[in-house]
């Protein structure tokens, strides 16, 4: 598949502090750029790459491991108590309302105004056809919210809005997970967002107001992820987009586009530098892996049959090679290209990079995912994506795969997998919508080799799974702990990460699709969890 490589000039704009303007004031963004600029370096030693102040991406840090340290006290035998809760909007009364609606960003989480604990970034829902997310019967704005939480108070408290000038339901900002880093060299986090008018938007974590934007010329469903991609202590903005004039594959004048940012700029951003694609790749966030002697590689998954890999060389230039998924064995005869809508997880382990990602053989084919593990490796500067296996026994299509560090060292990953919708094999659909003869699916982990260590099935009781697992250590038993929301119909659940032992479920609202977030807000030594839910509700989740 011949990709399409664009190198565009202009200038970054290195700000030590940059003022906010008005949102949505600006005029459209001018053709990104990019200037003489610092690049990959090789890293003599490298393990897991390590998240800078902040929210890095989606599962928190770039190479989306989803595993968290430190320790809580939840009750494994009766779960986590409700801590405090914030409704955005009323629960949907019917199976349209339901259908119709699309929540499953995850809700990143940065101390925004230096008092040393932690606060929520949530973002509105994702509408279709006539429903509209209401509070109080009325619809409510495209919007960013930054919530605080305090011990104590069973109400989570509204820090600052950020509203979109577009009518509600219509810019659609259910992209997975924000970014929270510093854009505007206060020291402090701010929130990176994407949108589906075609803008990346840096906010303020103090006050929301807009720092800068991008205009990507397309639509994303996927969230920005950060990562210092030329080794010089600041991280860049990294963005994968829909065909600039929709669909799934391309029409020559109308690529997809991976963009690199500066994280730093003011007014109207500009891109450092771009690579175009010829089908659709927004429909889960790339991931960054180190490779010796090579550097940071850009992986995304696209609609073309393919795990790209791009990448800049020390003179500048931009480079990409690909697996195909074609080359994995006998996947169906369909005409349509197998699709990637995973973010992939990157494992470092003592035979190197190994790259863990789920697939299906066309997006016609939901019920028949596959998830595959590849090796990168370097030669004569060369990128080598080499397959390890695959397995076509779970339906791995959209959960992500999560990271288990075992104290020896080992790794397993942990997934959700099943759908739901319709009988096999089918579309994907409407992402709140069940068909309970339809329903199926679990939770499973694999080890590096491939081989599934536990599978717990929920036959047809629970299914959809579309959100990824968090793993830490929620209990404090010195075990570490899968937590996974199942679609269909709302339970979270935990299970024990190494023996995939059910520990407890907790019933949320009749869907949900949002990965859980863990963390200690409070900074009294315990984590939270805190996850939403398509009863219009974000919960914090805990021990008192």
């Amino acid at each position: 598949m011949n990709s399409i490589i664009k190198l565009i000039l202009g200038s970054l704009l290195l700000l030590s502090a940059c003022t906010p303007v008005s949102a949505d004031s600006l005029a459209s963004s001018a053709t990104p750029a990019s200037p003489t600029h610092p690049l990959i370096t090789e890293t003599p030693i490298h393990t897991a790459a390590k998240a800078p102040t902040g929210w890095v991406m989606f599962h928190a840090d770039e190479a989306h491991s989803g595993e968290v340290a430190g320790t809580g006290k939840i009750n494994p035998k009766t779960g986590p108590e409700i801590l405090a809760t914030y409704r955005l909007f009323d629960q949907p009364k019917t199976e349209d309302e339901l259908t119709g609606l699309r929540w499953t960003s995850t809700l990143p989480l940065a101390d925004l105004n230096g008092d040393g604990k932690l606060e929520i970034i949530v973002t509105t829902p994702d509408v279709g056809g006539t429903t509209l997310a209401r509070l109080n019967g009325e619809p409510i704005p495209n919007m960013v919210q930054a919530l605080a939480y305090s011990p104590g108070d069973s109400a989570l408290k509204v820090l600052w809005t950020y509203k979109l000038d577009s009518p509600p339901g219509e810019a659609g900002i259910d992209t997975y997970s924000p970014a929270l880093a510093d854009a505007d060299g206060d020291g402090l986090a701010d929130v990176i967002f994407t949108a589906r008018d075609g803008f990346v938007r840096a906010l303020s974590g103090l006050t929301g107001k807009m720092i800068w934007r991008f205009n990507m010329g397309a639509i994303t469903e996927a969230g920005p992820m950060l990562s210092d991609l030329d080794d010089n202590g600041k991280p860049e903005v990294v963005v994968v987009t829909d065909c600039k004039r929709g669909g799934v594959a391309c029409p020559p004048d109308g690529p997809a586009s991976l963009y690199v940012l500066p994280l730093s700029a003011a007014g109207e951003n500009q891109a450092l530098w771009s690579y175009d694609y010829p089908y659709k790749m927004d429909s889960a966030e790339p991931v960054i892996a180190y490779v010796h002697g090579i550097g940071k590689i850009i992986l995304a998954g696209t609609w073309g049959g393919e795990l790209l890999a791009v990448w800049r060389t020390s003179v500048g230039e931009v480079r990409s090679t690909a697996l195909k998924l074609l080359d994995l064995g006998q996947i169906g005869s369909s005409e349509m290209p197998p699709v990637i809508r995973i973010s992939p997880l990157v494992v470092y382990t003592k035979d190197g990079p190994l790259v863990i990602f789920g697939w299906l053989p066309s997006d016609l084919d939901v019920t028949n995912g596959r998830l595959t593990g590849v090796r990168l490796r370097a030669a004569d500067g060369k990128l080598k994506v080499e397959p390890a296996w695959t397995l076509d026994s779970l339906d791995t299509w959209k959960s992500s795969p999560t990271l288990v560090t075992s104290a020896d060292g080992t790794h397993l990953m942990a997934v959700g997998y099943g759908l739901g919708i319709g009988p096999a094999p089918t579309q994907s659909g409407t992402v709140g919508s069940c068909q309970a003869k339809y329903v199926f699916g679990g939770v499973a982990a694999v080890d590096e080799s491939g081989k599934i260590v536990w599978n717990q099935s929920f036959g047809n009781e629970e299914g959809n799974l579309r959100a990824s697992a968090a793993v830490a250590d929620i209990d404090g038993d010195g075990r570490k702990e899968v937590v996974i929301p199942a679609g269909c119909y709302g339970k979270l659940h935990a299970f024990d990460a190494l023996s995939g032992e059910p520990e407890w479920a907790l019933q949320l609202g009749p869907r949900t699709q949002t990965s859980p977030s863990i963390a200690d807000l409070d900074a009294d030594g315990n984590l939270e969890i805190v996850i939403a839910s398509y009863d219009g509700l974000v919960y914090v989740l805990g021990s008192r």
